[in-house]
């Protein structure tokens, strides 16, 4: 087995060991994701995994985090994700967690008792692409989901004893839907208990669904001030204890904060004021250079 897809990782995962579980996605319908496409689903088998894990273990720490490659791997039976357990545990016992990508429907074919059991053997993480709350943002991308179905899985994800991250991505809408996605997306958000939530701006990128719509007119992107104006109504609509991590080359404004620090929420609301009250549309569409990554 020759896995060709490139290998990718959230930001957070940068000092974890990170292994080969799968490429391509179980789904891959979501017309706004270059990520996997044209590559075909495919998962390491428990040995090709011990071959990776005795080939990097000599320079890593046996107290490491490790996190399994792939688009969604949450999506293996779970005989196969204990397989991959028990070779994590064998060779590096004193690992502090293991975490993967899941959609939320990975999550609804797994019972509340096995997702206790990878819960006990580490599998301890998740990252969810949620992407946004508002249903009709969803079906416009084909997620397959609405925000009641994530709303129901993360709450199992919650009795099981597994935490998470969500991606939450401004502008998904198109022009003209971001307030209510900023909206609808904090509501969904409060109803549970991410870890941390993460942003990112919307990019049409070439040689996907999205962008054969938007070259047909059926989607208008959304400017970079509406993506700011989305994320302004997030925030203040936001009222749960997590993480907030919106430091991404995608984001046309960065900060990260603790949503229960309320000064520190506050001078990132006073900021996006400032930046809204003082900048020009021109300027606000050059902090991100979509049409370069666009051409990429």
């Amino acid at each position: 087995m020759e896995f060709t897809e490139p290998a990718m990782r959230p930001p957070q995962e940068a000092q974890s060991l990170l292994l080969r579980a799968t490429q391509g996605c179980t789904y891959n319908r979501c017309r706004f994701c270059y990520v996997s496409r044209g590559y075909p689903f495919m998962a390491v088998t428990p040995e090709q995994l011990e071959q990776e894990v005795l080939a990097c273990k000599p320079f890593f720490d046996d107290q490491i985090s490790i996190y399994l490659i792939g688009s969604n791997p949450f999506a293996l039976p779970v005989r196969t994700l204990e397989g991959y357990l028990a070779v994590l545990r064998r060779y590096l016992p004193r690992f502090t967690r293991v975490s993967m990508q899941s959609r939320i429907d990975d999550i609804a074919c797994k019972s509340a008792q096995e997702l206790r059991k990878l819960c006990g053997l580490g599998l301890s993480h998740l990252y969810i692409g949620t992407e946004n709350g508002n249903d009709a943002v969803l079906r416009l991308m084909d997620k397959g989901y609405a925000a009641a179905d994530a709303v129901k899985q993360l709450l199992r994800l919650d009795e099981a004893g597994i935490t998470y991250t969500t991606f939450y991505i401004l502008g998904m809408g198109g022009k003209g839907a971001g307030i209510a996605s900023g909206e609808a997306t904090a509501r969904m958000f409060n109803q549970v208990h991410p870890q941390r939530i993460t942003t990112t701006g919307l990019t049409v990128f070439p040689h996907t669904p999205l962008a054969d719509m938007a070259g047909r007119g059926e989607f208008t992107e959304a400017s970079e001030r509406e993506k700011i104006e989305e994320l302004r109504v997030f925030l203040q609509t936001l009222n749960i204890d997590t993480f907030y991590d919106g430091v991404h080359y995608l984001n046309p404004l960065s900060y990260r904060f603790a949503n229960s620090d309320a000064a520190a929420k506050r001078r990132v609301l006073e900021d996006i004021d400032e930046t809204l009250r003082s900048c020009t549309d021109e300027e606000l569409e050059k902090m991100v250079s979509r049409q370069f990554m666009d051409s990429l």
